[in-house]
């Protein structure tokens, strides 16, 4: 979703995620609605999405996550973006308000997300160099030999538009189904979208979609750490 610019600390912008999320039945009739508003945008995009905690699970336990989330085109190829964020405990609002940190991982162009492996100099490397390793995967090597551990993996499709000022994504994931959130620079800016789109009356979701995952793949008594798409 789009970053809001906020405070800096220690030189890194730091913003505030504010959004609402509602669960629809007819993604179908939401595209159309959304074709009419909104001039560009409604590409569906793939999301390969890892959080990663310590042993103690000391983010879950603050209502933090450290998510790596790697982006492809929904009919595949090869990784369009990376990204590293990090998610603060929940604010007390009806809204969804949290401290964001997000910073964009560039792949090396034609590299395709894969899993690494170590190689030293005997192999071929140039010594003193080492093979470098895109985006996502990169980015889960490093977090794995600090020792934190890949603790929930869930897939996503998402189509995004932009209306006014806020942003407005059409999500589809496995088990749960299709939702809507709207995110924007205020709780007024994000009131005025849902009343735009005719959503004002629907009932707000407090939980993330972690939980709701978790909560579902529980009750149908599958690994609640995974939330694939069926190949």
């Amino acid at each position: 979703m789009a970053r809001r610019a906020g405070r800096r600390r220690g030189g890194k912008a730091v913003s505030e995620e504010i959004e609402a999320k509602v669960r629809i039945a007819d993604p179908a009739a939401f595209r159309r609605r959304m074709a009419e508003r909104s001039e560009s945008g409604g590409e569906t995009v793939f999301e390969d999405n890892r959080l990663f905690d310590d042993a103690a699970g000391t983010l879950r336990r603050r209502g933090a996550a450290l998510r790596v989330r790697e982006e492809r085109p929904a009919g595949g190829g090869e990784p369009l973006r990376a990204t590293l964020t990090y998610k603060g405990p929940r604010a007390e609002s009806e809204l969804k308000r949290r401290e964001e940190i997000e910073i964009e991982v560039q792949a090396a162009p034609g590299f395709a997300s894969r899993q690494a492996t170590a190689r030293l100099p005997c192999q071929g490397a140039k010594p003193g160099f080492a093979e470098a390793t895109p985006g996502a995967t990169g980015l889960a090597l490093i977090f794995e030999a600090m020792g934190l551990r890949e603790t929930f993996r869930y897939q996503k499709r998402r189509s995004v538009w932009r209306v006014g000022e806020c942003e407005i994504a059409l999500d589809e994931l496995p088990y749960l189904g299709w939702f809507v959130e709207i995110e924007g620079p205020t709780e007024r800016a994000v009131r005025a979208g849902l009343e735009a789109l005719g959503l004002a009356d629907a009932e707000l979701l407090s939980a993330d979609y972690i939980h709701l995952l978790t909560e579902r793949l529980k009750s149908l008594g599958l690994d609640p750490s995974r939330a694939v798409f069926e190949a």
